[in-house]
């Protein structure tokens, strides 16, 4: 299990792994190559791990210092649902 908290970067890394649909999730100490099914899913797991980055950052709370803590939860919860929905994603059992 990769600790999102601890994520400084994701992106594609085709030409780095010799794979069509990789991509790479850096941390302080490792970089993890994965793989997707397709170019899609590639782009949306970019973009979830992407979104748990940023929300995890000291700059993105400092930015939204506007926001009320319930409006933080219910963004986050917002959130999580897309990642966690069963939709179209074939790795969720129903």
């Amino acid at each position: 299990m990769i600790d999102l908290s601890q994520c400084t970067t994701v992106k594609s890394a085709d030409l780095k792994s010799k794979k069509r649909n990789s991509f790479e999730i850096s941390t302080p100490e490792t970089i993890f190559l994965l793989y997707a099914d397709t170019e899609k899913e590639k782009d949306d797991w970019i973009g979830s791990v992407g979104k748990s980055i940023v929300r995890c950052s000291n700059t993105y709370y400092r930015g939204n210092h506007e926001q009320t803590q319930a409006q933080m939860q219910q963004q986050q919860e917002d959130d999580d649902s897309d990642i966690y929905s069963n939709g179209s994603n074939e790795y969720f059992n129903d």
